[in-house]
C-alpha cells in the first residue's frame, strides 16, 4: 500500500494539489513504518497454518488494506473522524464504490486516482481470494466451479493465493490497458479514460456519479463490455488468452450473464419512455446492476418517482444475482443461483417420481448434500446479516428504507446503487460515525462471503 500511494503522490505534485500531496507524504510515510516493521518483525518466524488462522487472513487482512487505504483521506480531512475515513477505505478495497466524502474530492484528481487504484487492487484481491481461500473451504459450494486454472495439489490456501495473483495479474493489467486506450479513443481525456478503466475491470463504481452521467453511447458500450469481462470469470479469461479459445460452452456463467443482461434491458424498456437511442444507456444500466458497479447512467438518475419503484427493484435484483463467483463483482454469484433454482427443479421432480434418481449437476460435478447446505448456509447468512445491518441502522434513526437500500448495496458491494435505488436518500455524506462502523462490516462480511465471516461465532472454531 506504501508503494501504490507513491502513484498519487507524485500525481499530486505534478498537478499542484499541496494539501493531497501533504496527505499522501503522511500516508506512505505511516504505511512503510507500520508494513516494514511487520515485515521485519516476522520473517523468521515459524509459519504456523491452522483453520483458524486461514479463517481470519481475510478479514484481518482486508481490515489493515481498508485502515491503509483510507489513511490519506484521514490526513486531508482530520475533522470528519477516523471512521469516516476507514469507511470509504473498506468501500475502496471491497470495490463498494460509494464514498463518505462526496461533494468534496470530486476536484481532486490525486484522491480519484488513488481510489481508483486501491479499488482496481481490491478487485484482483478478490478473484484470487475466491479461487483459493474460498475454494479451499468451499464457501457457499464455490468447489463445484470448475477452475481452468492449475491450483496445484497442495491444500494451502497461501501457496494457492500466490499462485493464483501471479497468474491473473498480466491478464488483469492487459484487459484494464485495452479498456483505457478504447475510453480514450471514444473521447475521454486520459485521466477520465484511465480511472473509468480502473473501475470498470474492478467493477467498482469509485468514479464521480456525473462523469458516467455525461458518457455517450460509444463509452457507455465500451464500459458494458469490460464490465461484462469484470463479472465474468477470470481464470476462464486466462485460458483464453492462452488457447486463443472464447471457451463459451464451458464457462456457464458468461452464459448467463449475457442472458440476464438482456433481460434486464428489455425489463428497463418495458418500465421506461425510452428511445432507439436510449438503447445503449439501458444496456450499461443493467450490466452495471448486475456486475455490482451501481452506477446509472442519465436515463436512469432522472426518471420520474412513478417508474422508479418498479425500475429499482429490478436493479437491485440483478445486484443481488451478482456477478461470477471468480469475477470481481458482489452479490450472491450466478453459480450459487444456478444450483438453487435447479435444486427447486429437481424436488419438483421427486414430487412427480418418488422413486427415482434426481441429482443436482453442475457442468461434470454432482452437487453432494455438503456443496447444497453450504449454498442455503450462504443464502441464509446473507439475509440474516442484511436484515441485522438494516434493523441497526434503523434503529439508529435512519428511514428504514434507507437503512434496508443502505444494507443491502454494502452487502452486494453495489454503493452507488443506493442512490439511483432510493431517491430519498440524503447522501453518503449524511450519514454519522456509527452508521459508516456498520456500513463497513457489512462490506467486510460482503466480500468475505457471510458464512466465512459467522465462522468466528462457531465454538468449533475455538476449540480447535
Amino acid at each position: 500500500m506504501a508503494c501504490l500511494q507513491l502513484v498519487p503522490l507524485v500525481y499530486a505534485a505534478l498537478n499542484d494539489e499541496p494539501e493531497a500531496f501533504g496527505s499522501f507524504a503522511a500516508s506512505t510515510a505511516l504505511a512503510s513504518l507500520l508494513g516494514g516493521a511487520l515485515f521485519l518483525g516476522f520473517r523468521s518466524t515459524e509459519r504456523v497454518r491452522v483453520p483458524r488462522l486461514t479463517i481470519f487472513l481475510p478479514i484481518i487482512g482486508i481490515i489493515t488494506l481498508a485502515a491503509m487505504a483510507g489513511l490519506p483521506l484521514f490526513f486531508l480531512f482530520p475533522d470528519s473522524g477516523f471512521l469516516t475515513s476507514f469507511y470509504d477505505g473498506m468501500s475502496q478495497i471491497t470495490t463498494n464504490g460509494s464514498t463518505a466524502y462526496e461533494g468534496t474530492i470530486e476536484t481532486m484528481s490525486s484522491i480519484l486516482l488513488w481510489r481508483s487504484l486501491t479499488s482496481w487492487t481490491g478487485g484482483l484481491m478478490a478473484v484470487a481470494f475466491a479461487l483459493s481461500l474460498l475454494m479451499a473451504m468451499n464457501s457457499g459450494g464455490i468447489q463445484l466451479h470448475q477452475s481452468p486454472l492449475n491450483l496445484g495439489d497442495r491444500d494451502s490456501g497461501y501457496h494457492r493465493l500466490r499462485s493464483t495473483t501471479r497468474s491473473l495479474l498480466p491478464i488483469y493489467v492487459f484487459v484494464t490497458l485495452v479498456c483505457f486506450i478504447l475510453l480514450w479513443l471514444a473521447g475521454n481525456s486520459k485521466f477520465d479514460a484511465f480511472i473509468l478503466a480502473l473501475s470498470a475491470v474492478s467493477t467498482s463504481g469509485v468514479v464521480p456519479e456525473a462523469l458516467i452521467q455525461q458518457q455517450g453511447s460509444l463509452p457507455q458500450i465500451i464500459m458494458a463490455i469490460f464490465l461484462l469481462v469484470g463479472l465474468s470469470n477470470w481464470d476462464f479469461h486466462h485460458l483464453r488468452s492462452g488457447t486463443f479459445s472464447i471457451a463459451f460452452k464451458r464457462d456457464r456463467e458468461l452464459r448467463t450473464s449475457l442472458m440476464v443482461i438482456v433481460a434486464g434491458t428489455v425489463l428497463l424498456a418495458m418500465l421506461m419512455d425510452v428511445t432507439l437511442a436510449d438503447i445503449a444507456g439501458l444496456v450499461f444500466a443493467a450490466t452495471s446492476a448486475l456486475s455490482t458497479y451501481g452506477s446509472m447512467p442519465d436515463q436512469v438518475t432522472s426518471l420520474g418517482d412513478s417508474v422508479i419503484l418498479p425500475v429499482s427493484i429490478v436493479l437491485m435484483m440483478l445486484a443481488a444475482v451478482g456477478g461470477a463467483v471468480a469475477g470481481t463483482s458482489g452479490g450472491l454469484k450466478q453459480m450459487r443461483i444456478l444450483l438453487i433454482f435447479r435444486l427447486g427443479r429437481a424436488e419438483v421432480d421427486r414430487l412427480a417420481h418418488p422413486h427415482g434418481v434426481h441429482s443436482v449437476n453442475y457442468g461434470d460435478k454432482v452437487a453432494e448434500k455438503g456443496d447444497i447446505n453450504a449454498i442455503w448456509l450462504l443464502l441464509g447468512s446473507f439475509v440474516l446479516v442484511t436484515a441485522l445491518g438494516a434493523t441497526s441502522l434503523a434503529v439508529l434513526g435512519i428511514h428504514f428504507q434507507d437503512a434496508l437500500t443502505l444494507a443491502f448495496t454494502a452487502m452486494t458491494l453495489s454503493g452507488p446503487l443506493a442512490t439511483s435505488a432510493d431517491p430519498e436518500f440524503a447522501g453518503y455524506a449524511s450519514l454519522e460515525q456509527v452508521d459508516y462502523l456498520i456500513l463497513s462490516i457489512l462490506m467486510l462480511v460482503g466480500r468475505v462471503e457471510a458464512p466465512i465471516f459467522m465462522a468466528i461465532f462457531a465454538k468449533a472454531l475455538w476449540r480447535g
